[in-house]
């Protein structure tokens, strides 16, 4: 018995092919062996090939969805039976655990689980200071006025100093 590893990553361009070697007459199996990949590759391939064209092999990268849009995608599959591999091709989602999340939400929480979540880190909120006790208060008032005080010292002492600076440049001349 023959033991294949299969790649599990396939570039957009790489599973388009696969789907048109099948649409050109070759078989899944033979384009899975070809490729190097596993047959269900090959066959949601050229499923995806055969509902929407080479476009379904274009889509952008992380897609989002309005809560209106995954609602209808649910409902489809509930009324029309439709698998989530179908619903994937046929409303072009890119991926099938996507939609099985959508449905587990649903379920759980109703429309709200279908809303968006926000995205990020939660704004850092500083705790409350408690309000001061008037000790407190007195306390911290008596270190402003101090270091105000100290301030005015150094500011007097400066002022005078350039004062006399000023007296005796003004008499040596």
């Amino acid at each position: 018995m023959e033991v294949q590893f299969f790649m599990t990553k396939l570039t957009r361009s790489e599973r388009l092919a696969a789907a048109l070697a099948v649409e050109m007459g070759d078989s899944i199996n033979n384009v899975a062996k070809e490729l190097g990949i596993s047959k269900s590759v090959v066959s949601r391939s050229v499923h995806l090939y055969r509902e929407q064209g080479e476009a379904g092999f274009h889509t952008a990268g992380k897609a989002s969805y309005t809560t209106a849009q995954k609602l209808v995608v649910l409902e489809a599959m509930h009324s029309q039976g439709l698998s989530y591999e179908e619903a994937r091709v046929k409303f072009g989602i890119l991926g099938c655990a996507t939609i099985w999340d959508w449905e587990h939400r649903y379920m759980e929480n109703g429309m709200e689980g279908l809303k968006p979540k926000k995205k990020g880190r939660r704004p850092r909120v500083p705790k409350p200071k408690a309000p001061l006790t008037p000790y407190e208060q007195l306390l911290a008032e008596n270190e402003y006025l101090r270091a105000e005080n100290e301030y005015l010292k150094k500011l007097n002492a400066l002022v005078a100093e350039r004062e006399t600076r000023e007296k005796h440049d003004g008499v040596s001349e």
